[in-house]
């Protein structure tokens, strides 16, 4: 029943003598959810030698690209432990291959007598208060605070935060995250079906699929705009107006919060939409979720829990690692507050944790900082989460704090340094990202490994520079190099109009010039104003993008 539709005090003892007539012998069971858990997959119908028939096609690339192997967690539940479950009068709402089990509605003396069967190993309570995972409209997690609307100026009204990590420039060389494929789990994205900012989503056939794992349905354009504001820090798009890091990926929204009330099926809800989101070949998962007091005080975690194993959405989170994606979590919202430290799932060793800084680059008093219980720095890195710039339910461009938004500028950015290293498996991208953050040789408990920033990323990174994966269209002398030109010498004819970039360690452009259509081999670029250090040198045509690194003395 829905939450806020129980009789008043007054018509209850009515209606109680009323169930009991309408209900002889049985008296009232108020039902519940549980989640119970199978023993084994050993007479399940699919086989690990058939994982097309369980694994999407682009799922599958994933798993061959990084040499994941296809294993018994990634076979769908036992079908017939299903039945005998289904037999009891139990209704299964949702699955899990990962856990091997089953989310079921019973009342609690149909749940005990489940754990009779011999098909089921035990049982667990996850939402009490009765059947639902409804929500109340334009609910929220009051995790950001909306302030007076920005009015357009001549540059981009996220530039700020876009600089803060080279975005801009990761723009510029080419990446805006096609081809990657991007999953947010919130509460709600009311507004995103109508919104200017979006509609790319739908003009391009960007928005792949959506699910409400509360509602149990595929509406997803309803309840708060919490996730809304978080997608739009990943792919809104404007032209000059407004352009987020990953505007031109794939998305796939999923509800897994029911702000009405705290439970620990939310956890298992972010689970059911990990696996359906690895079936489907998401690539990075974006989560400004975390979990740590629950209504029901006996589930709630103490701080010895935060040791990246024993909270559902922590094992989940790993399980998602290990199929291949990028989890990126907020860190939380706690730093202030009794609980301070990160929330799971961002205790998981294996997962972007991310916590909130200022434009000044220091951290916010709210964000939630580590160590985790087992003495592991968290976040992992750091991003605005101050008046960090946002599009509401409305359309309308606002500012709002949080690292429910910091988290999602971050999977943005993965999603450009992915589609930048498309060779590199998950854990590779994560330690890309790390060892670019602002302070990656002295990282702490406050902003982890730092603010990390594309160029600085794309100077660090061997695979970029050092090993490329393809030999260069361009030789590029001399280098170092002292003064005046730098030769650039095509491995064949120029047939094509060229830009050049040349960009600072931190990401500012600092030259550029534009080769036109010449039979040419070779140009040259002007380096007298620059100063001694190191640059990235960037060669960008219609079909061929090169980037080498520089030094001048």
């Amino acid at each position: 029943m829905e939450k806020n539709n129980r009789p008043s005090l007054r018509s209850f003892t009515f209606l109680g003598v009323l169930l009991l007539y309408l209900l002889p012998g049985t008296g009232w069971a108020q039902l519940q959810q549980y989640m119970i858990f199978f023993p084994d997959k050993d007479t399940v119908q699919f086989s690990v030698e058939q994982p097309e028939l369980f694994l999407s096609e682009r799922a599958l690339e994933r798993r061959q690209k990084q040499n994941i192997a296809i294993d018994q967690s990634d076979l769908p539940v036992n079908p017939e432990y299903l039945r005998v479950v289904e037999e009891q009068g139990v209704e299964v709402i949702y699955t899990s291959k990962w856990f091997n089990a089953a989310l079921v509605e019973a009342s609690e003396e149909a749940a005990t007598q489940l754990t009779d069967l011999e098909v089921v190993l035990y049982t667990e309570l996850v939402k009490p208060d009765g059947r639902g995972g409804r929500k109340k409209e334009g609910s929220s997690f009051g995790r950001s605070k909306k302030v007076k609307p920005h009015q357009r100026t001549a540059e981009l009204l996220n530039e700020e935060q876009n600089q803060m990590l080279g975005i801009n420039a990761m723009h510029e060389m080419g990446y805006h995250g096609e081809g990657v494929f991007v999953a947010v789990f919130d509460g709600g994205f009311r507004g995103v079906d109508s919104s200017p900012f979006f509609e790319h989503l739908y003009t391009n056939d960007q928005l792949k699929l959506s699910y409400d794992f509360v509602g149990n349905g595929p509406d997803v354009y309803r309840y708060g705009q919490h996730g809304t504001e978080a997608l739009s820090c990943i792919a809104a798009y404007q032209p000059g107006v407004l352009e987020a890091g990953a505007y031109a990926s794939d998305i796939m929204l999923c509800i897994t919060e029911e702000s009405g009330s705290e439970y620990r099926i939310e956890e298992y809800n972010w689970l059911f939409a990990a696996e359906k989101a690895d079936s489907a070949g998401v690539d990075v998962i974006s989560t400004s979720l975390g979990y740590t007091t629950f209504d029901d005080g006996g589930m709630s975690y103490a701080y010895g829990d935060l040791d990246g194993k024993t909270a559902a959405i922590t094992r989940a989170a790993r399980m998602a690692t290990a199929k291949g994606m990028v989890c990126v979590v907020s860190a939380g919202n706690e730093g202030s507050g009794r609980w301070r430290y990160v929330s799971p799932p961002a205790d998981a060793p294996d997962v972007l944790a991310v916590g909130a800084v200022s434009t000044s680059g220091f951290r916010v008093s709210f964000s939630s900082f580590g160590p985790t219980s087992d003495g592991r720095i968290k976040p992992d890195v750091s991003a605005l989460g101050l008046q960090t710039v946002v599009v509401d339910a409305e359309g309308r461009v606002t500012r709002s704090n949080g690292t429910s938004f910091s988290a999602p500028l971050i999977a943005g950015f993965a999603s450009g340094v992915w589609q930048a290293f498309p060779e590199a498996n998950n854990l590779e991208i994560m330690d890309k990202i790390r060892l670019a953050g602002s302070q990656s040789m002295t990282p702490d408990n406050e902003l982890g490994y730092g603010i990390p920033n594309f160029m600085s990323l794309m100077e660090t990174t061997p695979l970029a520079i050092d090993e490329p994966k393809a030999p260069s269209n361009y030789t590029v002398f001399p280098n170092p190099i002292e003064s005046g030109d730098l030769f650039i010498e095509s491995s064949s004819l120029v047939n094509e109009p060229l830009d050049v970039y040349v960009y600072n360690s931190t990401g500012q452009l600092l030259l550029k010039k534009h080769i036109p259509i010449t039979a040419d081999d070779s140009f040259t670029v002007d380096t007298s104003d620059l100063q001694q250090g190191v640059y990235i040198l960037h060669i960008l045509s219609s079909t061929a993008s090169d980037t080498v690194k520089i030094i001048k003395f």
